[in-house]
This record gives structure tokens, sequence and C-alpha cells, in this order.
């Protein structure tokens, strides 16, 4: 898989869930930019090589594209156990009930890069894959935000909580205003899809529900903005 653009190969570059096997950069980039990036490269251990243009973009299939680009292997999943058993004693997490949509998922990512996350839970099927699209849509964060996939979501609610977790379903109709919710020292918020929501089978084993204060007549925010907004309110209480 190819990831291109410049800040999403400097993510990767200093990522920790993922690593590039190379480094392609175009001819023509300037001089300056091609020292910069083999020098980033030199420090990550990571091979790096210069194309012509032409053959640059047959390679990478990145056509009139920035003219640098990172090959990764195949995306690896966390493993629930593994990522639970390495989490600090304070962790925010997100766990997604059929987002499918990659500039969603990648605006997520992005989100909980930004705000601090521990990672994202989400189920293997009715779930977004991680694509080259993604780590685009996320500038770089799936680099560094681990995604655990999990067979089934009401189970891992289940394991969460088990594990010191506090779980609660995002909705227009959530019972406790974001505004006035203090979190626990460990966090975690289901997030469904625009279409079909929350599935009630996930919604009934969460502790509890949240919504987001709107004007009156806005029924609902995208996905990827209400993310945002919760990240960045659960670390600013956790701040204060």
């Amino acid at each position: 898989m190819w990831i291109t653009g410049r800040h999403p190969v400097e993510e990767l570059l200093s990522g920790v869930v993922v690593k590039p096997v190379r480094l392609l950069l175009s001819e023509s980039l300037s001089p300056e930019e091609r020292k910069k990036f083999r020098e980033l490269a030199e420090k990550a251990g990571v091979p790096c090589s210069t194309r012509p243009k032409g053959e640059w973009e047959r390679e990478t299939g990145d056509r009139g594209g920035t003219g640098i680009a990172a090959e990764i292997g195949e995306y690896r999943n966390a493993d629930l156990s593994e990522w639970l058993a390495a989490l600090p004693s304070s962790a925010t997490v997100f766990l997604l009930d059929g987002v499918t949509d990659p500039q969603n998922l990648g605006a997520i990512l992005r989100s909980a890069r930004a705000f601090g996350l521990s990672g994202i839970v989400v189920p293997k099927d009715r779930s977004c894959p991680v694509t080259a699209a993604v780590f685009r849509a996320s500038a770089g964060a799936a680099a560094h935000v681990p995604i655990v996939a999990v067979t089934n979501l009401s189970r891992a609610v289940e394991t969460l909580q088990e594990a010191g977790f506090w779980i609660y379903a995002a909705t227009e109709k959530g019972v406790t205003d974001i505004l006035s919710l203090s979190p626990s020292a460990r966090i975690g918020i289901v997030l469904g899809s625009e279409e079909h929501g929350i599935r009630r089978l996930v919604r009934e084993k969460c502790d509890g529900s949240v919504r987001i204060p709107m004007e009156p007549g806005v029924d609902s925010l995208n996905v990827g903005v209400t993310a945002g907004i919760l990240a960045f309110h659960l670390r600013t209480r956790r701040r204060s």
C-alpha cells in the first residue's frame, strides 16, 4: 500500500503503530525537499530512493501527486488483550459501531491523535478497513493510534468494563449533557454510523449515554465532527 503526501509520510516515518518499508521520492521535488525526506528516512531506518516523475507516478499509482510516497505492508489491527494490558491507568478510547466511510474514520483517527486517545475499537465486520484513503484523511494519524478489531463489539464493551472503563453511548438523545460529564480514569465513548446509529445490543451494554448540546432544529452532527468535539471536551475536563 502506497501512502502519499508530505504530512502523512512524515507521520508514518515517526509512527509507532505502523512504519513504512521504503520511501520513494520524485525527481520533481526540490533538492531541499529531497534532502529533508532522505534525512527523515535515514533517521527512521527506512530505505529511500528517487525516481523520475513518470516512473514515480507509475510505481505509486499517484498521478500528479506531491512526489513523496511511503510503502507499507499489510496493516495489522491491534489485539484486544495485548492492547488492554499495555494501557495506562488513565485512558480514553472510542468504540465505532458501523463506521464504514474512510473519510469519517480518518477524521476520527486525526482527532484521536490530536487529543491523546489511547486507541479505537472497531468490529471486524461493518467497519471500514485501514486503506490509503484513511491514511490521507487522518493526515497520517493512522500511524500512531492503535485500532483494535474485535469479533463482537458488545462483548468488547464488557471486556473494557471489566478492565475499569465506564462506557457511554453518544446519541442525540443521550441522557447526560457532555458538558456535565466528569470523565472517570478510564472512559470509552461509543459512536454509531450516521445511517443506523448504535445497535441496540451495544447500546444496552453501555453504562450511560451522552449528548452534545446543540441549537434547536439541529438533530445530529457528522460522526467525524462528533468525535472531535467529544475528544477535545474529555481531554479538557481531565486537565481541569
